[in-house]
């Protein structure tokens, strides 16, 4: 746009008054208090507005081991934290709402164990979503906690975490690595984690929680561990899980955790005969 000589004996039309109600400030403070169900639908709606629900066929884009800035276990911790924090206080009724569900076919005992009670928590954070697609997680991102540099890195693989069920092939203890393969993506895997480690053998089958670790994944929350001779009975279940769900392997991660969860714990602490 170049600039028009004005022209003599012309004059600049007057400009448009403003009108007075645009000018007005709006009030602020004095609407209703939100209810807890809004509360929930509005954080619900935000989430879904910066993370998109995924699309219902299930494809795996997005490379093995993605790159993420550096962070460290206690900046994972911290992030965690922060995060249980927001789901009890946010989302308390909710939240209880979906542990009984984790654990609505199990016994008073199993109810009552830590580390059961862990991997619900686990999953209620990373695994469980509403009708939308939209996990606390997302839901938790989206409040706008500002996090920066390597926590704000924590948080990005925390938005990434993934159900792995691994067929171990080799474990290293002093590099605190166990490779394998993920049985339910058919994609090679490598997890970096000292207890694990120690713990695991070739043969051997691991279902755990994930987050992006360099080039591999750190497992978090609690692990299932089954012995490598259970591992024929393991396939065999995860067939009949299937045809019970409709589905196939690729989608029991995503979409049903807890079934894939308890199928691995009873098979994992079942009395061999």
């Amino acid at each position: 746009m170049t600039d028009t000589p004005e022209q003599p004996g012309t004059v600049a039309p007057p400009a448009a008054s403003t009108p007075r109600s645009d000018s007005r400030r709006k009030r602020r403070g004095t609407g209703p208090f939100l209810t807890a169900e809004q509360e929930i639908a509005q954080a619900q709606e935000a989430a879904r507005a910066r993370n998109p629900a995924p699309v219902a066929a299930l494809t795996n884009e997005r490379p093995l081991t993605p790159k993420f800035g550096r962070y460290e276990r206690a900046d994972f911790e911290r992030v965690e934290s922060m995060l249980g924090s927001f789901a009890t206080r946010r989302f308390g009724p909710f939240v209880t709402q979906v542990m009984n569900g984790f654990f609505g076919g199990a016994t008073p005992a199993e109810k009552n164990n830590a580390d059961l009670r862990r991997a619900a928590q686990t999953f209620c954070l990373y695994g469980y979503r509403d009708p939308k697609g939209v996990r606390l997680v997302d839901m938790f991102t989206s409040a706008g906690v500002p996090l920066e540099g390597r926590q704000r890195a924590a948080l990005d693989a925390c938005l990434q975490a993934r159900l792995l069920l691994v067929a171990v092939d080799d474990v290293n203890p002093g590099k605190q690595r166990v490779r394998g393969k993920d049985l339910l993506r058919d994609e090679p895997v490598t997890l970096t984690d000292s207890n694990l480690s120690q713990a695991l053998r070739p043969g051997d089958r691991v279902l755990t929680w994930s987050i992006p670790w360099g080039t591999s994944w750190q497992p978090i929350g609690v692990g299932q561990r089954l012995e490598a001779r259970r591992a024929v009975v393991l396939d065999r279940g995860l067939e009949q899980l299937c045809d019970q769900l409709r589905a196939v392997k690729r989608e029991l991660p995503d979409r049903h955790g807890p079934n894939l969860f308890w199928l691995v714990h009873r098979i994992a602490n079942a009395p061999i005969g």
